[in-house]
């Protein structure tokens, strides 16, 4: 991927994750691409429970991020369906 962009990023509820692994092939699925990338930063949710924050990178291209937003969504709560989270846009 020649220029990432930021697409996306959330949060999980408290003592849920995801691998690198899975995440990755969920996203490239929802964006129906080969050409993306995922990020994983440990962060505080300010209620004294660390977590991560994932960010989720795609083509530099002309996407309709709504279709995109909704697949992805769908299959976060498929995969982790004990899990809250709050998907969104950069």
């Amino acid at each position: 991927m020649a220029h990432p962009a930021a697409l996306f990023h959330f949060r999980l509820s408290g003592g849920h994750s995801i691998g690198r692994t899975q995440l990755l092939k969920l996203w490239s699925a929802a964006c129906r691409s080969g050409d993306v990338a995922v990020s994983r930063v440990e962060s505080a949710s300010g209620f004294g429970q660390t977590g991560h924050t994932y960010s989720l990178f795609g083509p530099n291209k002309s996407l309709n991020l709504v279709d995109i937003e909704t697949r992805m969504r769908d299959a976060l709560t498929f995969a982790l369906p004990k899990a809250t989270f709050v998907l969104s846009r950069y």
